[in-house]
């Protein structure tokens, strides 16, 4: 589909205009940036999508998510209301004198354990480093997690367990209130799509945190148990888990939502109320191929997002394997990790296992025939997503019984 659909653009023109874009926002970041910074503040590209100024690491991968998406002539005054409120975060209040401001947040749990990491990096005495949650939520459902912000005129901050600290509170309590003020803010509703399958009409980045408020999913008028997939910050999917017709298309819609900015989680939830949990589809169910597809696309959205952060902080002692995916000829996907003899690294969870020896063979295997034949290899950690460490290689016996196992 994707190919019949570029096939009248030249691919290197799409590639130049996709360079253009992005030179065009790096240099306006750039200039904007040094207006509103003190001159002699250090400006510091980390990566593609993360700068750091002065002391302040930016994200900008939202942001450029949202430029690529606007009209031309609306970018430039876009970003030029927008990033001041990152270059200068406004502060919270040293006291609580109101809880007007408080609103809960539905966020990938990968995403607070990222931010740990970075916090853990940049602490000034690393001999000295904790790894208690630098953030304070409630496990929501698979990946997501349950927050508290503070909704501030120009932007919204996560209140970090200092700030709690600092106010006297406890996360519990302030969370309850700002569950009350999300419910009391009017809301646009929903749209149906098709086929009994609903989409929030909000856009103000609180459409997954409604689920929290008493009744909201009510409003679809859908009964039992529900599907919801929350890809980003302004939109959440919902149908019925007894219709395998309105899955599909609440997948595709949620595939058609994959460069969105403020991403969330491609992950499909199933439940209701207060009790929600992954979906598993088995491969007969006609919506199986797109919900593979979603999962393997979140978990490699969630392992990507902690693999600088902890690489730098585990430094050359331990490789992080990147977690990759692949298409198989039947279109399905397939994750993959790579366990390189003679390279002590940290694996994370995926389907295959590729084992490369030090003459350069490369062998691939089902994970779980890999840590069948050598559990005590493999060692798990307590990182999120799931992580392995193995320090040592398969022999050559276990080698040649792997290769016969990927031959068979």
């Amino acid at each position: 589909m994707i190919d019949s659909v570029l096939h009248p653009i030249p691919r290197y023109l799409l590639a130049v205009g996709l360079f253009s874009r992005r030179r065009q926002f790096d240099a306006e970041v750039r200039r904007l940036i040094d207006g509103l910074v003190p001159p002699g503040t250090s400006v510091t590209e980390l990566d593609e999508n993360t700068v750091q100024v002065g002391t302040l690491v930016i994200g900008l991968g939202n942001l450029r998510a949202k430029w690529d998406r606007l009209d031309r002539q609306d970018r430039v005054a876009w970003l030029a209301e927008t990033l001041p409120a990152l270059v200068s975060p406004p502060s919270l209040p040293s006291r609580l004198e109101t809880t007007q401001a408080l609103r809960p947040g539905i966020r990938s749990r990968s995403m607070l354990e990222a931010a740990r990491l970075t916090n853990l990096n940049n602490e000034v005495n690393p001999g000295q480093r904790h790894n208690r949650p630098l953030i304070p939520y409630r496990p929501f459902g698979g990946d997501l997690v349950t927050v508290l912000l503070w909704d501030a005129p120009t932007t919204m901050s996560v209140v970090n367990q200092a700030q709690l600290d600092e106010w006297g509170a406890r996360f519990g309590d302030l969370l309850g209130v700002a569950i009350d003020n999300l419910g009391d803010q009017p809301h646009a509703g929903w749209s149906a799509v098709d086929n009994g399958v609903w989409t929030s009409l909000d856009q103000d980045d609180y459409d997954g945190a409604r689920m929290l408020v008493s009744g909201y999913l009510d409003q679809t008028g859908l009964a039992g148990e529900l599907v919801v997939i929350h890809p980003n910050r302004n939109l959440l999917i919902v149908t019925a888990v007894d219709d395998a017709d309105g899955i599909r298309i609440a997948c595709e819609l949620a595939l058609e939502d994959l460069t969105a900015p403020s991403p969330v989680s491609f992950q499909p939830l199933v439940g209701r109320d207060a009790d929600w949990r992954p979906l598993i589809l088995p491969p007969s169910h006609p919506a199986h191929g797109h919900w593979q597809r979603l999962t393997c696309m979140n978990n490699e959205m969630n392992y990507k997002s902690l693999q600088q952060p902890l690489q730098e902080l585990v430094g050359d002692d331990l490789y992080v394997s990147p977690y990759e995916l692949a298409e198989a000829a039947d279109g399905s996907y397939v994750s993959l990790s790579t366990w390189t003899e003679g390279v002590p690294s940290l694996l994370p969870r995926t389907d295959l296992i590729g084992l490369v020896t030090d003459r350069g063979e490369a062998i691939t295997a089902a994970w779980e025939s890999v840590h069948r034949l050598v559990t005590t290899m493999m060692e798990p950690t307590d990182h999120y997503p799931e992580l392995w460490r193995v320090m040592s290689f398969p022999d050559t016996s276990d080698i040649a019984r792997l290769r016969n196992l990927s031959s068979s």
